[in-house]
């Protein structure tokens, strides 16, 4: 019943964004080859931008979309999974399934949304970008990115716990993600910040881990950091560890208290 029950609110998640509109589904096709299109025209053609010691002209505009598609899929996952409980209230107090099937339905239907993006990208890329991605670079795309939504989901699953007790964390949410957004390097790149902000980067910025892997993957061509990597499973480990413990201890009161 987890399994299908699952994958049924996947499916309606999905439609639901589109429903009533004329086209349906196809907009999850258009909207985000729009945006990359904006995005490679304005910053490649008409600004010209560059990244520091690269000539190319696609370089900025490949090193800010490859940094934007994952964050918006990462932040979305996060902040969507933080009332997750309150959103469906309706079903979880009622029906009797497993409670990890609420915030993984989210993170199952915004991958989803990140698949067709960065399908799309990639082959943007490839076409008309003179980029060329080998097999294992696709893999570490997947593998990044799977590491990516597992940590949002630990993390969103965290706070929809404090959502059921403090409702103000929606809020809360949506603030730290705005300042976490500019404090990593997305539209900007490490090198122009001091070294001691590019060390607390490497350090403490799981969001830093990811991005930058996907930059050194369309960029530079080049597989992400290891270190990056072990410290976002590392990071994984921590907050879903205390995300359980809460949800096995608090399981009462998300049901009922909501």
């Amino acid at each position: 019943m987890n399994v299908s029950f699952l994958l049924n609110m996947t499916r309606q998640d999905f439609r639901d964004r589109y429903a009533g509109s004329v086209v349906g589904v196809a907009w999850a096709v258009i909207n985000p080859l729009i945006m990359i299109l904006l995005y490679l025209i304005i910053f490649s053609e008409i600004m010209g931008a560059k990244l520091p010691g690269n000539s190319s002209l696609d370089s900025f505009s490949t090193y800010l979309i490859s940094g934007l598609l994952p964050w918006f899929a990462f932040s979305n996952t996060f902040l969507r999974t933080t009332t997750v409980f309150q959103d469906k209230k309706h079903i979880v107090s009622k029906v009797r399934v497993n409670l990890y099937i609420f915030p993984a339905y989210i993170v199952l239907s915004e991958s989803l949304t990140f698949a067709v993006s960065i399908s799309l990208f990639i082959l943007l890329y490839n076409t008309f970008l003179n980029g060329s991605l080998s097999l294992i670079l696709l893999v570490f795309i997947l593998l990044v990115f799977f590491l990516q939504q597992i940590f949002a989901l630990a993390i969103g699953l965290m706070f929809s716990i404090f959502n059921v007790f403090f409702r103000d964390i929606k809020e809360f949410v949506t603030i730290f993600l705005n300042i976490w957004f500019w404090f990593t390097p997305i539209i900007w790149v490490p090198s122009i910040a001091p070294i001691w902000l590019q060390k607390i980067q490497e350090v403490f910025n799981p969001a830093y881990w990811f991005i930058s892997s996907y930059q050194n993957i369309f960029v530079y061509g080049k597989t992400p950091e290891l270190s990056h990597l072990m410290l976002l499973i590392l990071c994984f480990l921590f907050f879903a560890t205390i995300s359980l413990l809460l949800l096995n201890f608090f399981e009462r009161e998300v049901r009922d208290g909501i």
